[in-house]
């Protein structure tokens, strides 16, 4: 008990330095990217920190697992460095014993992160997307950049070529107003100055030096074009006051495993649906041309101009036919897209269920990739083990990425999808777990000696949860 305590104790000061290390970096991340439109809002110190304690919810679910690979590497190197593994091997300790209790905290943390992943993600994801809307609203003219279409306005479009970092000033403008009837109406100018009206509810543009193109509405052959050395133009419903909105609306990576399941068993009822139909639809088609074959088969007596009435009737019945066959597959093509559409909605869903749990178990892989390399770095040092964790981990999300894609695309199944980079990198972590324990047999058989050690240690391990959880 005195070894387990002190193995877990060494684990708790790294695990701490990595979660702090990593998380900071994915911290430097997301502040370079939002830092400059959050800030020129002027938004209120909690209102800034609050979008960070938000966004601070994804940053753990991947922090954690990346902090649990770091800390079993560093703290089970720290221990075959220092000689202590080999002093434990000379007790009769064998190294697995030091890993079973490492791999029992694991599974617990592997535990809270489902729950993590399944409660706290997917609310803390849909707070963010209501807050940074709220903040997209406030001010939009921040969103104006030189040479990018900007259409963040209500039925306005802008482009800009250049803006003056001083004063503000744009330059080279072209507005584009969406008309409810015929075209939009073009605005043109060399350059316009913004500010707030009706208390901010609406960005004024001074336009200056400009033409405008227009056409009548009621009737589009008069062109209109304008021109005038000042104008001002209102764009309305924009508040530079933070409104916050509900919003009903969520999507996958915003709900609860069992919000997701209610939308997979609602794909698949649809794709039977869609299924059945056009089943239906090419049945019906079938019936009706073994109908329209049998109703022609007799032949009229009449002839005129050389030409019989039995062939004019069935070519008239064959073009009839092609209507009805151009008809038909056109609604089964549609049906089928439909099926395919459903298809990948419930690919999609099932795959963010099952990244929940297979991201979660990824804390017990880890540590069989992190505790043996630990143990092996005496003969290789402590960066060459940590090279090798990295790239494992790079693998590791790389796999789950295009895991992912090609599970979208149905190219794959989500749950070999998901589980795939898990099944690899546990594989590898056994197969050099097995490596490591053949180091204390000798003989020719020490291989197979080591195979049934690890697999008892397994057995114990998953027997020993099993009668705790009974």
């Amino acid at each position: 008990m005195i070894l387990v305590r002190y193995v877990l104790k060494e684990l708790i000061a790294p695990f701490l330095a990595a979660l702090l290390g990593i998380t900071f970096l994915f911290v430097v991340d997301f502040l370079v990217k939002i830092l400059d439109n959050v800030l020129s809002k002027g938004l209120p110190a909690e209102t800034v920190l609050e979008i960070f304690a938000l966004n601070l919810a994804w940053m753990l679910s991947l922090s954690i697992p990346m902090a649990v690979l770091v800390a079993s590497l560093m703290a089970f190197g720290r221990l075959s460095g220092d000689q202590e593994i080999t002093a434990c091997k000379a007790a009769g300790v064998s190294p697995l014993s030091l890993m079973r209790p490492v791999l029992l905290v694991s599974l617990l943390i592997s535990l809270l992160m489902v729950i993590f992943n399944n409660w706290v993600l997917p609310e803390a994801n849909h707070r963010s997307v209501e807050l940074m809307n709220a903040v997209s609203r406030k001010k939009p003219h921040v969103f104006i950049d030189a040479g990018r279409l900007i259409t963040q306005f209500p039925d306005v479009q802008l482009w800009v070529n250049r803006i003056d970092p001083v004063s503000g000033t744009l330059y080279g403008i072209q507005i584009f107003e969406m008309e409810k009837r015929g075209a939009p109406r073009i605005v043109y100018a060399d350059s316009a100055s913004m500010e707030y009206a009706d208390n901010g509810a609406t960005l004024m543009l001074r336009l200056r030096s400009g033409e405008t193109h227009m056409t009548d509405a009621d009737n589009p052959e008069n062109y209109f074009r304008i021109r005038f050395f000042s104008q001002d133009l209102a764009m309305k419903n924009v508040d530079d006051r933070l409104e916050r909105r509900s919003r009903s609306y969520r999507s996958d990576r915003e709900m609860p495993i069992e919000m997701m399941t209610e939308v997979v068993e609602d794909a698949q009822k649809k794709y039977v649906e869609y299924r059945d139909a056009a089943l239906e639809k090419r049945l019906g088609s079938l019936v009706a041309l073994r109908n329209d074959v049998e109703g022609d088969s007799i032949v009229p007596e009449s002839v005129e101009s050389g030409v019989t009435l039995d062939s004019i009737q069935r070519r008239r019945s064959l073009q009839r036919l092609r209507v009805q066959e151009i008809a038909t597959f056109r609604t089964t093509e549609r049906l089928y897209g439909r099926m395919e559409a459903e298809l990948k909605r419930e690919a999609q869903y099932t795959v963010e269920i099952q990244k929940k749990y297979s991201t979660s178990f990824a804390c017990f892989i880890f540590i069989l990739i992190g505790a043996p390399l630990g143990i092996m770095a005496r003969k290789g040092g402590i960066g060459t083990g940590i090279l090798y964790s990295l790239a494992f981990f790079v693998i590791y999300w790389i796999c789950l990425i295009g895991g992912e894609n090609m599970a979208d695309r149905l190219l794959v199944s989500p749950y070999l999808a998901m589980w795939a980079s898990n099944i690899i990198i546990g594989a590898f972590g056994i197969f050099i777990t097995i490596a490591m324990v053949r180091d204390r047999f000798s003989g020719d058989s020490k291989s197979f000696r080591a195979v049934r050690a690890v697999g008892r240690f397994f057995k114990n391990i998953f027997g020993f949860l099993g009668r705790k959880f009974r």
